[in-house]
């Protein structure tokens, strides 16, 4: 079974430092795994190799405001501005 990422990655996008986990071929399809309150990125750790296995480049960001996910600039946090 594939390994998730255990090192914290990092990206840039509308403001926001995010932080994610990630597992599979950068080439693949993406699966984007994302979590809900009170929930975080590792919920998804047991998916993640799974997804991986079957070929698809699977992510799980912390999303706006989880730590250690950076806080949104607009202080926005519905559910329309999350996704």
């Amino acid at each position: 079974m594939a390994t998730v990422t255990t090192e914290i990655r990092r990206v840039q996008a509308n403001g926001i430092d995010f932080a994610y986990l990630e597992a599979g071929p950068q080439d693949g399809p993406l699966a984007l795994c994302l979590h809900g309150f009170p929930d975080h990125a590792k919920t998804w750790r047991h998916l993640l190799p799974a997804l991986a296995d079957a070929g698809w480049h699977a992510v799980a960001p912390w999303m706006r405001g989880y730590h250690p996910t950076g806080l949104a600039p607009d202080g926005q946090y519905q559910c329309a501005t999350l996704s």
